[in-house]
C-alpha cells in the first residue's frame, strides 16, 4: 500500500446522483481520492459500482452533484442550477482518467502497437517516433515486449486486458478506473493481469478498481469500499473491513462470499 501525503484530494465526489427513469443507481455518494491513494470497491451485482466509475469518467451524465477533479468542475448535475464545466476545463481534464473494462475493446484490425500509439498521436499530438518509443516502454512494464506486431485474436485474454491497459496508459492519466477487468477471464490468466495492476500500485498511481478479487483487496488497497443499493455503505482499510466490518450490509455480504468462494475450492 502507498504511504498517502497529507493533502487536497485529487478527486471529489460531492453528493453525486445517477438515474435511469425512476430507478436512482447513485444515491447522493459523497467520495474523495488523494493522489497515489488505491480504492477498492466492491459489493453485489447492481449496487452501483461500475455506474460509479463510468460517471467519474464521464461515460455518463448525473443527475445532482458535482465531480471534481484537482478542484475543478468535470461534472454536475443535469438538474442543478448554475454553470456547467467550460469545454475547455474538460478537454484540459479529458485525459487525466484512464478507464479499462471488463471486455478488452480493443481495435481487431490494429496491431497491439497500432492500438496503442493511436491516441496519443491523434489527441495528444505526439510524433509517431515518440508514441512508439513510449508504447516499447510501456509494453515492456505489462510484460507483453514480443507482442507489439501481434493482432488481438492471436494473444489470450490476459494479453489483451494487459495491452488495453497499456493503452491506457499511454495517454499519460493520472488516474486508473479499473471496472471488473478479470471478471472476463479463465482462472489462470487473472495472475498475470492482477501483477501488472500491483506493479501499477507500486509506482504511485491513484486506481479506483472494482473487482471482486479479494486477495488484491487486501494486498493492494488503501482503502476498500463497500457499496450497495446504489450507496456506499462503509469505507475502511483492507485489515478492518475483512476482519471487522463495521456495517451488518458488508459483514452478510463478505460472508456470503467467503461462502463461495469455499464452495467453489471444494469443487
Amino acid at each position: 500500500m502507498n504511504p498517502i501525503a497529507v493533502s487536497e484530494p485529487l478527486i471529489v465526489l460531492d453528493k453525486v446522483t445517477k438515474c435511469y427513469g425512476a430507478d436512482t443507481v447513485l444515491d447522493r455518494v459523497d467520495l474523495t481520492v488523494s493522489s497515489g491513494q488505491v480504492l477498492v470497491v466492491i459489493g453485489p451485482s447492481g449496487s452501483g459500482k461500475s455506474t460509479l466509475l463510468r460517471c467519474l469518467a464521464r461515460l455518463e451524465e448525473i443527475r445532482h452533484g458535482r465531480i471534481l477533479i484537482d478542484g475543478k468542475l468535470v461534472s454536475k448535475g443535469a438538474e442543478d442550477p448554475g454553470a456547467s464545466p467550460e469545454a475547455a476545463t474538460l478537454a484540459a481534464l479529458r485525459n487525466d482518467i484512464g478507464m479499462v473494462f471488463q471486455s478488452f475493446n480493443l481495435f481487431p484490425h490494429l496491431t497491439v502497437m497500432q492500438n496503442i500509439t493511436l491516441a496519443p498521436r491523434r489527441v495528444l499530438g505526439m510524433a509517431m517516433g515518440e508514441a512508439q518509443a513510449q508504447a516499447i516502454e510501456l509494453l515492456r512494464r505489462v510484460g507483453l515486449e514480443d507482442k507489439q506486431d501481434a493482432y488481438p485474436s492471436r494473444m489470450s485474454g490476459g494479453q489483451q486486458q494487459r495491452a488495453a491497459i497499456a493503452r491506457a496508459l499511454a495517454m499519460r492519466p493520472r488516474v486508473m478506473l479499473f471496472d471488473e477487468v478479470t471478471s472476463a477471464l479463465d482462472p489462470e490468466l487473472v495472475g498475470e493481469v492482477l501483477k501488472t495492476m500491483r506493479e501499477l500500485a507500486e509506482r504511485g498511481m491513484t486506481m479506483l478498481v472494482v473487482t471482486h478479487e479479494m486477495g488484491f483487496a487486501r494486498d493492494v488497497a488503501d482503502d476498500v469500499i463497500f457499496m450497495d443499493r446504489g450507496a456506499i455503505v462503509e469505507r475502511a482499510p483492507p485489515k478492518c473491513i475483512f476482519a471487522e466490518p463495521a456495517e451488518a450490509r458488508t459483514r452478510a455480504f463478505l460472508e456470503r462470499l467467503l461462502e463461495r468462494e469455499g464452495g467453489n475450492r471444494r469443487h
